[in-house]
Protein backbone atom coordinates (compact mmCIF):
# COMPACT_ATOMS: atom_id res chain seq x y z
CA UNK A 1 0.00 0.00 0.00
CA UNK A 2 1.05 3.62 -1.01
CA UNK A 3 2.35 5.46 2.26
CA UNK A 4 0.56 8.49 3.04
CA UNK A 5 3.53 11.06 3.40
CA UNK A 6 2.60 14.75 5.82
CA UNK A 7 2.96 17.74 3.26
CA UNK A 8 1.84 20.92 3.66
CA UNK A 9 0.95 24.30 1.24
CA UNK A 10 0.13 28.14 1.34
CA UNK A 11 -2.63 30.04 -0.17
CA UNK A 12 -0.36 33.08 -0.96
CA UNK A 13 -2.64 35.84 -0.99
CA UNK A 14 -2.21 39.52 -1.62
CA UNK A 15 -4.43 42.70 -1.52
CA UNK A 16 -5.05 45.36 -4.42
CA UNK A 17 -4.63 48.92 -3.74
CA UNK A 18 -8.27 49.42 -5.74
CA UNK A 19 -10.59 46.80 -3.48
CA UNK A 20 -12.57 46.95 -6.12
CA UNK A 21 -10.37 44.39 -8.09
CA UNK A 22 -10.13 42.16 -5.61
CA UNK A 23 -7.69 39.88 -4.13
CA UNK A 24 -5.17 37.88 -6.09
CA UNK A 25 -3.10 34.64 -4.68
CA UNK A 26 -0.10 33.16 -6.34
CA UNK A 27 -0.57 29.98 -8.47
CA UNK A 28 3.06 28.20 -9.57
CA UNK A 29 2.64 25.65 -12.43
CA UNK A 30 4.60 22.00 -11.77
CA UNK A 31 6.98 20.52 -14.34
CA UNK A 32 5.49 18.29 -16.44
CA UNK A 33 7.88 15.95 -15.75
CA UNK A 34 6.91 15.46 -12.15
CA UNK A 35 5.03 12.14 -10.94
CA UNK A 36 2.65 14.02 -8.94
CA UNK A 37 0.26 16.08 -10.23
CA UNK A 38 2.35 17.57 -13.42
CA UNK A 39 1.72 20.59 -15.64
CA UNK A 40 -1.29 21.33 -12.39
CA UNK A 41 -1.30 24.61 -11.30
CA UNK A 42 -0.82 24.76 -7.83
CA UNK A 43 -0.25 26.82 -4.27
CA UNK A 44 3.26 26.39 -2.97
CA UNK A 45 3.54 23.33 -1.31
CA UNK A 46 5.42 19.75 -0.16
CA UNK A 47 6.00 17.01 1.73
CA UNK A 48 6.92 18.42 5.63
CA UNK A 49 10.87 17.34 6.02
CA UNK A 50 12.64 15.92 9.14
CA UNK A 51 13.86 19.54 9.87
CA UNK A 52 10.57 21.51 9.65
CA UNK A 53 9.98 19.90 13.32
CA UNK A 54 8.04 17.10 15.01
CA UNK A 55 4.88 15.25 13.16
CA UNK A 56 3.53 13.60 16.86
CA UNK A 57 0.09 14.76 16.68
CA UNK A 58 0.24 17.43 19.32
CA UNK A 59 2.98 19.38 17.70
CA UNK A 60 2.01 18.32 13.63
CA UNK A 61 -0.17 21.30 12.62
CA UNK A 62 2.91 24.15 13.97
CA UNK A 63 5.42 21.63 12.09
CA UNK A 64 3.21 22.00 8.89
CA UNK A 65 2.78 25.75 9.57
CA UNK A 66 6.75 25.95 8.84
CA UNK A 67 6.86 23.35 6.15
CA UNK A 68 4.36 25.44 4.42
CA UNK A 69 6.76 28.44 4.96
CA UNK A 70 9.82 27.09 3.88
CA UNK A 71 7.93 25.65 0.74
CA UNK A 72 6.74 29.11 0.05
CA UNK A 73 10.28 30.21 -0.01
CA UNK A 74 11.91 27.94 -1.98
CA UNK A 75 9.76 27.36 -4.53
CA UNK A 76 8.97 31.15 -5.00
CA UNK A 77 11.00 33.05 -2.80
CA UNK A 78 8.64 34.20 -0.58
CA UNK A 79 9.25 35.24 2.58
CA UNK A 80 6.25 34.40 4.96
CA UNK A 81 6.13 33.50 8.82
CA UNK A 82 5.04 30.76 10.07
CA UNK A 83 2.96 32.24 12.79
CA UNK A 84 0.99 33.84 9.88
CA UNK A 85 -0.38 30.76 8.64
CA UNK A 86 -3.55 30.00 9.23
CA UNK A 87 -5.06 26.49 9.18
CA UNK A 88 -8.48 25.88 7.10
CA UNK A 89 -8.29 22.11 5.19
CA UNK A 90 -6.52 18.93 5.15
CA UNK A 91 -6.77 16.77 2.08
CA UNK A 92 -5.70 13.52 1.80
CA UNK A 93 -4.78 12.34 -1.71
CA UNK A 94 -6.91 9.19 -2.58
CA UNK A 95 -6.18 5.70 -2.45
CA UNK A 96 -4.54 4.42 -6.02
CA UNK A 97 -2.17 7.46 -6.74
CA UNK A 98 1.60 7.16 -6.79
CA UNK A 99 1.82 9.01 -4.31
CA UNK A 100 -0.19 10.17 -1.33
CA UNK A 101 -0.30 13.25 1.41
CA UNK A 102 -1.88 13.87 4.13
CA UNK A 103 -1.87 18.13 3.54
CA UNK A 104 -2.20 20.63 5.77
CA UNK A 105 -4.31 23.85 3.71
CA UNK A 106 -3.02 27.26 4.96
CA UNK A 107 -3.30 30.76 3.82
CA UNK A 108 -1.45 34.27 4.71
CA UNK A 109 -1.03 37.41 3.40
CA UNK A 110 1.69 38.26 1.10
CA UNK A 111 4.34 40.87 2.72
CA UNK A 112 3.57 44.37 1.71
CA UNK A 113 5.37 45.74 -1.62
CA UNK A 114 6.51 42.53 -2.90
CA UNK A 115 7.21 42.27 -6.39
CA UNK A 116 9.20 39.59 -7.73
CA UNK A 117 9.03 35.80 -7.56
CA UNK A 118 11.66 33.48 -8.35
CA UNK A 119 10.93 29.65 -9.22
CA UNK A 120 13.29 27.51 -9.89
CA UNK A 121 12.54 26.38 -13.29
CA UNK A 122 12.87 22.75 -12.24
CA UNK A 123 10.23 21.84 -10.40
CA UNK A 124 7.92 24.79 -10.71
CA UNK A 125 8.14 26.53 -14.69
CA UNK A 126 6.16 29.33 -13.93
CA UNK A 127 4.32 31.56 -12.03
CA UNK A 128 1.40 33.88 -11.54
CA UNK A 129 -0.82 36.27 -9.50
CA UNK A 130 -4.41 35.77 -10.60
CA UNK A 131 -7.63 36.17 -9.00
CA UNK A 132 -10.05 33.56 -8.20
CA UNK A 133 -12.32 34.49 -10.16
CA UNK A 134 -9.61 34.66 -13.44
CA UNK A 135 -8.29 31.29 -12.43
CA UNK A 136 -12.00 29.40 -12.89
CA UNK A 137 -12.34 31.11 -15.85
CA UNK A 138 -8.87 29.99 -17.24
CA UNK A 139 -9.44 26.98 -16.37
CA UNK A 140 -13.28 26.65 -17.97
CA UNK A 141 -10.68 27.29 -21.03
CA UNK A 142 -8.31 24.55 -20.28
CA UNK A 143 -5.70 26.71 -19.60
CA UNK A 144 -5.07 26.69 -15.87
CA UNK A 145 -5.20 22.90 -14.86
CA UNK A 146 -6.57 22.74 -11.27
CA UNK A 147 -6.85 19.94 -8.75
CA UNK A 148 -10.17 19.30 -6.72
CA UNK A 149 -8.73 20.98 -3.48
CA UNK A 150 -7.33 24.17 -5.42
CA UNK A 151 -10.75 24.68 -6.96
CA UNK A 152 -13.14 24.03 -4.29
CA UNK A 153 -11.01 26.61 -2.12
CA UNK A 154 -11.04 29.16 -5.30
CA UNK A 155 -14.65 28.80 -5.40
CA UNK A 156 -14.78 29.49 -2.06
CA UNK A 157 -12.72 32.67 -1.97
CA UNK A 158 -14.09 34.31 -5.51
CA UNK A 159 -15.85 36.97 -4.77
CA UNK A 160 -13.45 37.82 -1.76
CA UNK A 161 -11.95 41.72 -1.83
CA UNK A 162 -10.01 41.62 0.63
CA UNK A 163 -7.94 39.68 2.61
CA UNK A 164 -9.93 39.52 5.70
CA UNK A 165 -12.92 38.49 3.37
CA UNK A 166 -11.22 35.30 2.87
CA UNK A 167 -10.66 35.09 6.53
CA UNK A 168 -14.15 35.36 7.52
CA UNK A 169 -15.49 32.77 4.49
CA UNK A 170 -13.10 30.14 6.31
CA UNK A 171 -13.72 31.15 9.79
CA UNK A 172 -17.07 30.26 8.81
CA UNK A 173 -16.70 26.62 8.77
CA UNK A 174 -13.87 25.75 11.02
CA UNK A 175 -11.06 23.34 9.53
CA UNK A 176 -12.52 21.13 6.61
CA UNK A 177 -10.98 17.69 6.18
CA UNK A 178 -11.59 15.93 3.03
CA UNK A 179 -10.25 12.12 1.84
CA UNK A 180 -12.10 11.56 -1.22
CA UNK A 181 -12.73 8.23 -3.02
CA UNK A 182 -12.29 8.78 -6.90
CA UNK A 183 -13.43 6.52 -9.61
CA UNK A 184 -13.00 7.69 -13.43
CA UNK A 185 -16.34 6.50 -15.86
CA UNK A 186 -17.01 7.18 -19.67
CA UNK A 187 -14.14 9.84 -19.30
CA UNK A 188 -15.89 11.78 -16.24
CA UNK A 189 -13.91 12.10 -12.46
CA UNK A 190 -15.72 11.20 -10.28
CA UNK A 191 -14.61 12.51 -6.13
CA UNK A 192 -16.61 11.13 -3.77
CA UNK A 193 -16.83 12.51 0.20
CA UNK A 194 -17.43 11.36 3.49
CA UNK A 195 -21.65 10.84 3.77
CA UNK A 196 -21.93 9.92 0.08
CA UNK A 197 -23.76 6.92 -0.42
CA UNK A 198 -21.02 5.48 -2.56
CA UNK A 199 -18.11 6.51 -0.58
CA UNK A 200 -17.24 3.78 1.39
CA UNK A 201 -17.73 1.31 -1.85
CA UNK A 202 -16.92 3.22 -4.59
CA UNK A 203 -20.13 2.85 -6.66
CA UNK A 204 -21.14 6.23 -8.09
CA UNK A 205 -24.89 4.65 -9.10
CA UNK A 206 -25.79 4.90 -5.41
CA UNK A 207 -27.02 8.22 -4.63
CA UNK A 208 -29.38 8.63 -1.72
CA UNK A 209 -27.34 11.15 -0.22
CA UNK A 210 -24.68 12.37 -2.38
CA UNK A 211 -21.43 14.42 -1.57
CA UNK A 212 -19.32 14.71 -4.65
CA UNK A 213 -17.13 16.57 -7.42
CA UNK A 214 -17.51 15.32 -11.03
CA UNK A 215 -15.27 16.34 -13.47
CA UNK A 216 -15.95 16.52 -17.14
CA UNK A 217 -12.14 15.85 -18.09
CA UNK A 218 -12.99 16.44 -21.58
CA UNK A 219 -14.59 19.59 -21.01
CA UNK A 220 -12.75 20.85 -18.25
CA UNK A 221 -16.29 21.14 -16.60
CA UNK A 222 -16.65 20.89 -12.48
CA UNK A 223 -20.19 20.42 -10.89
CA UNK A 224 -20.36 19.40 -7.36
CA UNK A 225 -23.69 17.86 -6.05
CA UNK A 226 -24.57 17.66 -2.37
CA UNK A 227 -27.79 16.29 -1.18
CA UNK A 228 -28.96 14.65 1.51
CA UNK A 229 -25.92 14.02 3.50
CA UNK A 230 -25.44 14.63 6.86
CA UNK A 231 -21.76 15.56 6.79
CA UNK A 232 -20.84 18.99 6.25
CA UNK A 233 -20.12 20.24 2.44
CA UNK A 234 -16.28 20.20 1.61
CA UNK A 235 -17.21 23.45 -0.03
CA UNK A 236 -18.70 25.32 2.44
CA UNK A 237 -22.14 25.24 0.94
CA UNK A 238 -20.95 27.63 -1.60
CA UNK A 239 -22.74 27.62 -5.05
CA UNK A 240 -20.58 26.82 -7.89
CA UNK A 241 -20.78 27.62 -11.41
Amino acid sequence: MTPILPAATALVIRENKDVDKGIEMLLLKRNSKLVFAPSFWVFPGGRIDIEDGSIEADQLETTAKVAAAREAYEEARISVKPRDMIHFCNWTTPIGGKRRFSTWFFHCLAPKNIETVQIDNSEIVEYKWISPIKALEALSNKTLPLLPPTYITLQRIKHANTYNDVVKEFNRTGVITAAPVTKVVEKKFYCLYNGDSGYDTGDISMKDSQHRLIIDQEKSHYHFEYYNCSEPPINGGVKFY
